[in-house]
């Protein structure tokens, strides 16, 4: 609705241009033009850390449309926020549901704003009509589950698409670890791809699905190779791969939204809470024909011990 309403408000800010008009407008302390077109209901404003959905337009002096956007996500910073005289103290003014137009100079909007020169057909001390509506205030964590919630159908067609394409691949990789299986006498279950997994320890937490942010410890090695990566601080000195830099604790991510390797969001997602298994990867569920690493070369198949520690239904 609101990308409607700043279009229209464009509009508005053309013809506020043209006439060069300040009727209706308040000036703030450090000297910004403002006018409230509309406001919303909640009378909620961001908190530091939060992520605002701004719809945006921009209009110079001379009519000229400089900027157009819709959804725009802007994270709200102090330093950002407590800015005086530029748009930063319009972004401020702005409550959920809010519209409003601020008239900005162009040395403020384009040296500070968006560190860049002034275009030589704008002067400095012109005023840019700037037309805002703040849509929405997420948590940070909220924002970035949505953003990949909105991939999910796209990065599964990809992943789709990959093993067709590597079907050799596969059927070769899942013939190594279905050989490896049988010489170590493990009984492995496959998943709906082609990964096989053995289940440790059965937990009795709910299974998460797809949007869901999961934690996960894990430790990881190439099939009947050596370790490259663990959450376990103890597993890291005993492989020597102990790093006093980084955290040990449960990696978290948002499930079946590809911000871990296939085989991870589909494996994973075979759990519940609570639950230790193994999963054995074919390389093009992994990281395929891209070396990640000394250990991790191309078409490694990969070896991982899971514990999944706790889901967030968000």
């Amino acid at each position: 609705m609101f990308s409607r309403v700043v279009s229209i408000l464009t509009g508005v800010a053309l013809m506020f241009t043209a006439c060069e008009k300040k009727s209706g407008f308040e000036v703030s302390e450090s000297g910004l033009q403002y006018q409230f077109v509309s406001k919303g209901e909640s009378g909620l404003q961001p908190e530091e850390g939060q992520v605002i959905t701004l719809n945006l337009s921009m209009v110079s002096a001379g009519d000229s449309l400089l900027m157009e956007a819709s959804n725009m996500p802007i994270q709200k910073v102090a330093e950002m926020w407590n800015m005086k005289g530029g748009i930063e103290e319009a972004f401020a003014m702005l409550s959920e549901g809010d519209s409003l137009i601020a008239k900005v100079k162009a040395g403020d909007l384009f040296s500070r704003t968006w560190q860049r020169p002034v275009p030589p057909n704008i002067k400095e001390e012109e005023l840019i009509t700037c037309v805002m509506g703040l849509e929405k205030i997420y948590n940070a964590e909220d924002f970035q589950k949505e953003q990949a919630m909105a991939r999910v159908g796209e990065i599964d067609s990809y992943r789709q698409q990959t093993l067709s394409d590597k079907k050799d691949q596969m059927e070769a990789d899942i013939k190594t670890i279905d050989a490896y299986l049988k010489k170590n006498n493990i009984n492995a279950e496959t998943s709906e791809n082609g990964i096989r997994y053995v289940i440790l320890e059965d937990g009795n937490g709910p299974n998460p699905e797809v949007g869901d942010q999961v934690q996960v410890n894990y430790t990881g090695n190439v099939l009947e190779g050596d370790y490259f990566d663990t959450s376990d601080e103890e597993k890291a000195k005993e492989f020597g791969l102990h790093d006093p830099r980084r955290p040990y604790e449960p990696f978290s991510f948002v499930l079946g939204t590809g911000g871990v390797i296939h085989g991870w969001d589909e494996g994973i997602a075979l759990l519940n809470e609570g639950t230790k298994a193994v999963l054995y990867i074919p390389s093009p569920m992994a990281y395929g024909d891209q070396p990640r690493s000394e250990v991790i070369v191309a078409n490694s198949i990969l070896e991982f011990e899971v514990e999944l520690v706790g889901i967030n239904n968000n």
